[in-house]
């Protein structure tokens, strides 16, 4: 073969071995990127089941706190559930309160319902409130935890008084709380000191309610949201005494409710079935006939079921 020739072929040879090497580098390197977009998605699964998992945990922290809370009547606080429940992940409230909510509804036949806003009783907080020309708030930020369970299963041979301190005790405390919030919403949702006092007597509860001094039942009532105590003073300059009177707080009307209130009126008069004593009770109540919600209840809540766990 002459050497021209000979010269000639591996020239070729090289040529044909670089043009078969291209599209195997080409392959390689779609291979490798297709690697790293699977280890990708594998990294992205793993971030997002971590923080499902991390939210299943602090949504099952947020249960156990508003239980622990509810058994002692304190308000749960949008506040208290950052700081003891989401700590750094402040952002996570809405993700993990209605994995919560979903919980207590599936398992423990309860929700979380937030309070009502504290209205404006007095007349220095009406005047307050007037110069402030601030926009009324929507939310109160605190909530309660509220039985889910169905009417048949809201008996009392059911859901028992809770047995802290003690069975008899905590009955006794619930009527007598049910009681003075229902004489406060019969009275036009204000009742005056003397009325209170009044009736106190004649329930012979002025100076004891069971084992306990009375003031010490209506401080505790004060600080749990059943009622709100207020004290108007005169402005300064002017003479006159100062006026006491009770309203229903926040607890109580998401608590009790004015269902709760026509239920105890119905059950002292022995649940009479006569459609005038419902339209007179309706009026010292001052409602109407108001339509019922997705849960077939009236607008302003349910009888009180929440510490009967």
């Amino acid at each position: 073969m002459p050497p021209a020739q000979r010269r000639r072929r591996p020239v070729d040879e090289d040529g044909d071995l670089e043009e078969d090497a291209r599209p195997r580098r080409r392959q390689h390197v779609e291979a490798s990127d297709a690697e790293q977009d699977e280890e990708a998605s594998d990294d992205d699964a793993g971030t997002n089941g971590a923080s499902t998992s991390v939210d299943d945990q602090m949504a099952k922290k947020l249960v156990r706190y508003a239980i622990s809370c509810e058994y002692s009547r304190t308000a749960i606080r949008r506040d208290g559930i950052k700081e003891r429940v989401l700590g750094k992940q402040g952002r996570s409230f809405r993700r993990v309160f209605a994995l919560a909510q979903t919980q207590l509804r599936t398992i423990w036949g309860m929700e979380l319902r937030e309070l009502p806003v504290r209205e404006k009783t007095t007349l220095h907080e009406k005047r307050q409130a007037m110069k402030s020309n601030a926009q009324p708030k929507s939310g109160s930020g605190a909530y309660i935890l509220t039985s889910t369970l169905p009417d048949e299963f809201r008996s009392a041979s059911i859901l028992t008084p809770s047995k802290v301190p003690s069975a008899e005790q905590e009955a006794t405390y619930s009527a007598f709380y049910t009681t003075i919030v229902s004489f406060i919403w019969l009275n036009g949702g204000e009742l005056s000191e003397q009325k209170l006092q009044r009736y106190l007597t004649r329930l012979n509860a002025d100076r004891m309610v069971s084992s306990e001094r009375t003031e010490v039942v209506l401080k505790r009532m004060e600080r749990q949201g059943y009622v709100m105590k207020k004290v108007d003073r005169p402005p300064v300059g002017y003479d006159g005494d100062q006026t006491i009177s009770w309203h229903v707080g926040p607890r109580a009307k998401e608590e009790i409710g004015l269902d709760g209130v026509m239920g105890l009126v119905r059950e002292v008069y022995g649940n009479p079935d006569d459609d005038a004593f419902d339209k007179k009770l309706r009026s010292s109540l001052g409602i109407k006939n108001r339509p019922l919600t997705e849960r077939g209840e009236e607008e302003h809540g349910d009888v009180g079921m929440t510490n009967g766990m």
